[in-house]
């Protein structure tokens, strides 16, 4: 069990010291929670037993493949499809037999219907070859895909559910680059088979890769209508990430607001930074587009507005706090002042790669704000070595004065020197708080 005393303890001093509660008040709340509380583990090694039964699933079935694969030509053809079949039936009669007795762990069964599902992803491509058929080999991953994805829901597996998601970008992307041919229903089926069963399942893993796959997915067809929306698109997808984020953090699954901040993090930080070199490319506005191009281009465009405008408008989820406005103000500030403008038609190729630089900076400080301010050690660190790395990007095509390149670095090591020397006097504050509590 995470042990959250200190920290409240160390709260408790503070309101202590500006006055919200008495001394009386305080000692009680002491009393109600003890500086350390004593450690209970979670699940008597369960996971343990379920690492063990998966790696045990996938070796067996890995060593049955290569002994058959071994004698695989001198087979005759019904051999193989018995093969094929008994792998099948054994993987998946063994789950269901095991999810009838109580006693067992539900784990090790889907771990063996996951043992089938690969089994039945190898027999497609077996079967193709045991006759000889001459299909577009990619339908085979779609097939496959769909396979994944009926036990996902009826099972329900969160296993499953992450293959499918795995193989329909394998999928779509193979059709993109291999063929070009761009298929947006792969995006329609993760929001619309997959998402669900994430937030069903209350899954943090699958919503985490959906996130994740979706901006990707969805940019797989985005070359289709013109690779200078790329950019533009994956801006406003990532940048809507944060805005549901605090939409879902009033609702039934508000567990996901953190899901949802940590990929819009993983994503929108790199397209930043990208963004300081580059800017946003000239367009000509959404005008030039017609039919299901604009309406592809327009989806993530409304996506942005409403859910900006729905958690602004509520109190319940508009911020609060000030490093949350300017938390939210970062993102508002790429996407009015540079995104929005350039899919109207503006030229802000120039004024976007500012936007871009101010609103990196930006995330940098206030990551050093936060980690310091809250004894954040990872987002500290995050915040500095984003400071590093702007500093180094602007090195070579911003100051060409050799002075100002010195000055620069100067100022960037006394500022990371000071931000050492507060997070040592918060540190050490935060300490010696710990007596009095």
């Amino acid at each position: 069990m995470e042990n959250n005393n200190p920290w409240l303890r160390a709260e408790i001093a503070q309101w202590l010291r500006e006055g919200i509660i008495n001394d009386q008040q305080a000692n009680a709340l002491y009393a109600r929670y003890p500086a350390f509380v004593a450690y209970r583990a979670k699940g008597d090694g369960a996971w343990g037993r379920v690492i063990f039964a998966l790696l045990g699933a996938g070796v067996f079935g890995l060593g049955v493949i290569l002994l058959f694969a071994y004698n695989w030509d001198g087979m005759d053809r019904y051999v193989k499809l018995a093969v094929i079949g008994l792998g099948l039936l054994g993987a998946h009669g063994s789950a269901l037999l095991l999810a009838k007795n109580d006693k067992s762990n539900p784990r090790v069964a889907e771990s063996l219907h996951m043992l089938g599902t690969m089994l039945f992803g190898a027999g497609i491509w077996l079967v193709a070859q045991i006759y000889h058929f001459d299909v577009h080999y990619l339908d085979g991953f779609l097939l496959w895909c769909l396979a994944a994805l009926s036990l996902a829901w009826a099972l329900p597996s969160v296993a499953h559910g992450v293959l499918a998601t795995i193989l329909l970008l394998l999928w779509s992307g193979l059709e993109t680059f291999e063929f070009g041919r761009h298929v947006p229903i792969a995006s329609l089926v993760l929001l619309l088979a997959l998402l669900p069963l994430a937030w069903l399942q209350r899954s943090a893993s699958l919503l985490a890769v959906l996130l994740l796959a979706v901006p990707l997915s969805y940019s797989f067809t985005v070359p289709g209508i013109g690779e200078k929306y790329f950019f533009a698109v994956g801006l406003l997808l990532v940048g809507s990430y944060f805005a549901m984020a605090r939409l879902v953090a009033v609702s039934a699954y508000p567990a996901s607001a953190k899901v949802l901040t940590l990929c819009g993090r993983v994503l929108w930080l790199p397209l930043i930074f990208v963004g300081t070199f580059t800017g946003l490319p000239l367009l000509s506005g959404l005008y030039e587009l017609a039919g299901f191009d604009s309406l592809y281009i327009l989806l993530p465009l409304l996506l942005a507005l409403v859910s900006w405008g729905a958690a602004l408008l509520r109190a319940s989820t508009r911020p609060a706090l000030a490093e949350q406005w300017v938390d939210s103000g970062l993102v508002l500030l790429v996407l009015t002042f540079s995104v929005l403008p350039s899919l109207l038609g503006a030229d802000v190729s120039d004024v976007s790669r500012l936007v871009f630089n101010v609103a990196f900076l930006g995330y940098s400080l206030l990551f050093v704000y936060r980690g310091t301010q809250h004894l954040q050690a990872r987002v500290l660190s995050l915040g500095c070595i984003m400071l590093v790395v702007l500093g180094a990007a602007r090195f070579t095509d911003l100051f060409q004065s050799l002075l100002a390149r010195s000055a620069i670095f100067l100022l960037l090591g006394l500022l990371l020197f000071i931000i050492g020397l507060r997070y040592s006097k918060q540190s050490t504050r935060r300490k010696l708080e710990k007596p009095r509590a």
